[in-house]
């Protein structure tokens, strides 16, 4: 993966494939949380392990572990991905 940093322009290019970071819709999908839930770094975490729990708990009695394992793991990777995109600001922070 490569990160390009540019004033005008943020890609990552993953595969190949460029793909534009759009820092708005960040701010926007953070002030969507924020109407329901404090929006940091704790309660995406804990958001994501509450909806982890509903997918395995409502999961039909047939439903086999190796079937939910994607959607598990792709839920850890989104909390992940919230946690380091949003990280609190500090004098020390290498952003």
């Amino acid at each position: 993966m490569v990160i390009e940093n540019q004033p005008e322009v943020q890609t990552i290019t993953l595969n190949g494939v460029s793909y534009a970071l759009n820092i708005r819709e960040i701010e926007t999908f953070m002030q969507q949380c924020d109407l329901f839930m404090d929006a940091n770094q704790n309660d995406f975490d804990t958001m994501t392990q509450v909806i982890a729990d509903q997918l395995i708990d409502n999961a039909n009695a047939n439903t086999s572990v190796p079937e939910l394992r994607a959607q598990l793991k792709f839920l850890r990777e989104v909390s992940f991905l919230l946690r380091c995109m949003m990280a609190p600001a500090t004098p020390s922070s290498n952003y």
